[in-house]
């Protein structure tokens, strides 16, 4: 009888082992969420005919601007499914692209990530963060897209 269970506290060793493995390697891979949205123009227009701001709307959870300066803003809800945990970070990049953004010629090839939450039990959190790039201020009046970015490790669904 000893030797029995003996075998079982092995074979559950095993398992766990298992188990543990296909978590980590599934949890390995960082996963990228991503959705571009068009400039609308705040309609407010400074002296030298450009709109004071361009907004962009990212699938009604993110909402952002940006400034003639180069500087920009995100905030909005992102949502976590699962009890185990996932940490995500949000970033945007600005780019010149067709009505609808299609064929994008994106400024910067890295987005600039400037949220990071961890994110448990099935709750969602709000992310607010911003950048300060003059270099966009260069390209501002040809910016008409913006692609917003999650970047989750973890456990992300």
């Amino acid at each position: 009888m000893n030797k029995n269970r003996m075998m079982i506290g092995v074979r559950l060793a095993i398992v766990g082992v298992m188990v543990l493995s296909a978590m980590s390697s599934a949890q390995a891979e960082d996963q990228v969420n991503s959705v571009t949205g068009v400039a609308q123009s705040s309609g407010l227009m400074l002296e030298a005919g450009k709109p004071d701001r361009l907004n962009f709307t990212f699938g009604g959870q993110v909402t952002a601007w940006l400034s003639p300066s180069g500087e920009w803003r995100l905030e909005g809800n992102i949502p976590h499914s699962g009890l185990l945990c996932g940490t995500y970070q949000v970033g945007l990049r600005f780019g010149v692209g067709n009505p609808g953004c299609t064929d994008v010629q994106w400024l910067t090839e890295d987005p600039s990530y400037v949220t990071r939450e961890l994110q448990c039990n099935n709750a969602s959190a709000f992310h607010s963060g911003g950048d300060s790039q003059p270099a966009l201020a260069e390209n501002y009046a040809r910016i008409s897209c913006a692609e917003r970015l999650i970047l989750c490790s973890g456990t992300c669904k």
